[in-house]
C-alpha cells in the first residue's frame, strides 16, 4: 500500500527554498507551498501510477499542501486504463479543492485519455459552465481549450466560450486566452464574435493583446485587430 508518509517524504526531498519563494510569488494559493518543480513532480507521479495498489492512494491520499493537489492529479491522468466514470469519480472532489490558476491548468492539461471520450468528457463537465466558483468554471475553459479547440468542435466552443459568465478574474483570462487561441487558429470563425462585442471590455481586449502576441499573426491582422480594442 503507498502510505501518505512516504510520498511526504519524496515530497520534502524534492522541495527547494528558491524555488518556493519563487512559486509563492506567482501563485496566490491558500495551500502551502513546498516548493518542488514541475518536471520532478511528474516523474514521481508517472512511479507511483506504475503502483499496483494505485488506488489505495486515490482514496486515502491527503490535500495539505499545493503540490499534494498537483499530485494527485498528475497520478490520476496517467492513469489512462481506469473507467471515465471512475476517473469522474475521482476527478470531481479534486477539482473542488483547486483555488488557484496553475491547479487547474496544470491538471486539465494532464487527462490525454479525455482525448479518446469527447462526447462523455464533455456532458460531464457541460454543467462546470455557470457553477458559481471561480476555478470550476476556469476549469470548463481551460478544458475546452485543451480538447475542443479544432475543427470537429470549434463551432461549439466558441459558443460556449461566449456563454461563460463573466466578471471573475481568473475565469475572465481563461476566457481571454481561449479566445486568442481561437484567432490564432480560427481567426474568421473567433472574429466573428470579437466583433458582436459581447465579452467585457477586459475580455475583448485581453483576448485581443495575447493574439497579437503570437508569432502566428501576420502583422497586418495584429493591426486589424488591434483598431478593435474597446477605449
Amino acid at each position: 500500500m503507498i502510505q501518505n508518509a512516504a510520498i511526504n517524504q519524496q515530497l520534502q526531498t524534492l522541495a527547494e527554498t528558491d524555488y518556493k519563494v519563487f512559486n509563492e510569488k506567482l501563485i496566490p494559493t491558500n495551500y502551502e507551498i513546498r516548493g518542488i518543480r514541475m518536471p520532478a513532480l511528474k516523474k514521481l507521479a508517472k512511479e507511483l501510477s506504475k503502483e499496483p495498489e494505485i488506488e489505495s492512494y486515490l482514496k486515502n491520499a491527503e490535500f495539505t499542501t499545493y503540490e499534494h493537489v498537483l499530485l494527485y492529479g498528475l497520478v490520476l491522468g496517467n492513469l489512462p486504463k481506469l473507467p471515465m466514470e471512475t476517473v469522474f469519480g475521482y476527478l470531481d472532489p479534486l477539482i473542488l479543492r483547486f483555488d488557484n490558476w496553475a491547479h487547474v491548468d496544470t491538471i486539465t492539461s494532464a487527462f490525454k485519455i479525455f482525448k479518446k471520450y469527447p462526447e462523455e468528457v464533455f456532458d460531464h463537465f457541460l454543467r462546470l459552465k455557470n457553477d458559481e466558483g471561480e476555478f470550476t468554471k476556469r476549469y470548463f475553459v481551460i478544458l475546452l481549450m485543451c480538447y475542443y479547440m479544432d475543427g470537429e468542435y470549434i463551432d461549439s466552443t466558441l459558443r460556449h466560450l461566449s456563454e461563460v459568465p463573466q466578471g471573475q478574474y481568473y475565469v475572465d483570462m481563461a476566457i481571454a486566452w481561449g479566445l486568442s487561441v481561437g484567432l490564432v487558429k480560427f481567426y474568421d470563425m473567433t472574429l466573428l464574435y470579437l466583433e458582436q462585442k459581447i465579452y467585457s471590455k477586459f475580455v475583448h481586449n485581453k483576448a485581443i493583446q495575447k493574439a497579437c502576441e503570437s508569432y502566428r499573426i501576420t502583422p497586418d491582422i495584429k493591426e486589424v485587430l488591434k483598431g478593435m480594442k474597446i477605449k
